[in-house]
């Protein structure tokens, strides 16, 4: 039950996260998105809700060497392709 508890506060903190990165590992592995009609990265659903959840994102090819400013970093690794 503790390690329940624990696990909801870790989950709620990154959930209203206020400053949050979004490592993109492979930005050439795009998939086609009928939605928007246009292809997408694998971070792009990702960014488009915390942005719409009021969160400050960046994204990047890139991870700073100082995490310390953000609340929550995302390391998107690609999609699985056959």
């Amino acid at each position: 039950m503790r390690l329940m508890i624990l696990m909801l506060l870790v989950v709620s903190g990154i959930c209203f996260a206020s400053n949050v990165l979004i490592y993109n590992y492979d930005q050439v592995d795009l998939i086609y998105d009928a939605a928007l009609g246009d292809s997408i990265d694998t971070g792009y659903w990702v960014e488009q809700t915390l942005l719409a959840l009021g969160d400050t994102v960046d994204s990047g090819t890139v991870i700073p060497s100082d995490l310390s400013s953000y609340d929550a970093v995302f390391v998107m690794m690609g999609m699985y392709t056959c």
